[in-house]
């Protein structure tokens, strides 16, 4: 199984780097939704972790573009600081799921857990 996590805050990108590689998963990063778009265009990933508000495209309009390009992705889970955004808006996008930060590693490691059993 192959994760894609999608971050544009730097410090965040290392601690998900870090967590992934000590859980020995197969993942990739990216910076923005752009970049994020063209890793799924030459390569299957089937999770995909994003958050919603970045430069150059952003979480929901990877996600569209996701769809609407019928990117074969198990599951997509936004992971956002804005708690105004909730469950039902972005399941209605056809995300999978939302998890707000500040996430703790030991509840990002178990929801993790839980996808691949």
């Amino acid at each position: 199984m192959k994760f894609l996590f999608v971050e544009d805050e730097l410090e965040l990108l290392e601690l998900y780097e870090m967590l992934l590689e000590d859980m020995n998963i197969e993942f990739k990063l990216a910076q923005n939704g752009a970049e994020a778009l063209e890793m799924l265009t030459k390569d299957h990933y089937d999770f995909v972790f994003s958050d919603i508000r970045m430069p150059k495209m952003d979480g929901f309009e990877l996600l569209e573009n996701i769809i609407n390009n019928k990117l074969d992705v198990k599951k997509f889970v936004f992971i956002t600081a804005h708690v105004d955004i909730s469950k039902q808006e972005v399941e209605q996008k056809g995300a999978s799921d939302i998890l707000y930060k500040p996430l703790g590693h030991k509840v990002l490691k178990q929801y993790i857990r839980d996808l691949m059993a």
